[in-house]
């Protein structure tokens, strides 16, 4: 008997208020309604890890590197305990996030990013990435005024110089998708990658 195809690994990334969470969920329900068996992702996880790694954040958390860590391991655990198996069970598995997160981010709270490479070294690398680009101004329209670091102006012009840095050096890795565009054309001009997998 002939091994089930293995699900295809898809993941949306971007900064925060790209839209890539809307975007996640209108491909899962575009998926679903054509039949396809999907499962619906995040980063961080819903395992102990990574709830206690929210809640970190949210106050202040730990060192760069612990948090890093943090990170790592809860991708590592969300991977053995749900999306392995879900590799054979299902169609598609969509993310919010993966380690691209990692890279952009850590570095940017002082953690080496060869460092950071390197603890992710056995994350799972996505059959497709999607990065939803979007200006910082769009973003501050998007949000308005913040107190929190992760939305402030500046760290979200260096979060954008972070995804576009990876596009240079994972260059086949990713498909950049104006996220200024209305919601329904990104959605078709995703959709229509994925379903050529």
């Amino acid at each position: 008997m002939e091994d089930k195809k293995l699900a295809n690994y898809v993941v949306l990334e971007g900064m925060d208020g790209s839209g890539k969470s809307t975007q996640a969920k209108l491909l899962v329900d575009f998926l679903k309604e054509n039949g396809f068996k999907v499962l619906h992702v995040t980063e961080p996880s819903k395992n102990p890890i990574g709830m206690f790694l929210s809640e970190t954040i949210l106050k202040g958390g730990f060192s760069s590197e612990a948090t890093s860590l943090c990170f790592a391991a809860d991708r590592i655990v969300h991977f053995e305990d749900v999306i392995k198996p879900a590799m054979r069970e299902y169609d598609f598995i969509i993310s919010d996030r993966s380690f691209y997160s990692s890279l952009v981010y850590q570095p940017l709270f002082g953690t080496r990013f060869d460092w950071v490479k390197e603890i992710n070294r056995y994350a799972v690398k996505p059959d497709l990435t999607f990065l939803i680009d979007i200006p910082v101004e769009v973003f501050l329209e998007r949000r308005g005024e913040t107190d929190v670091i992760f939305e402030k102006e500046d760290f979200q012009k260096k979060v954008r110089q972070g995804y576009l840095g990876l596009v240079d050096k994972f260059k086949c890795d990713f498909v950049i998708i104006d996220g200024v565009k209305p919601v329904d054309v990104i959605h078709k001009e995703i959709r229509s990658k994925v379903v050529q997998l």
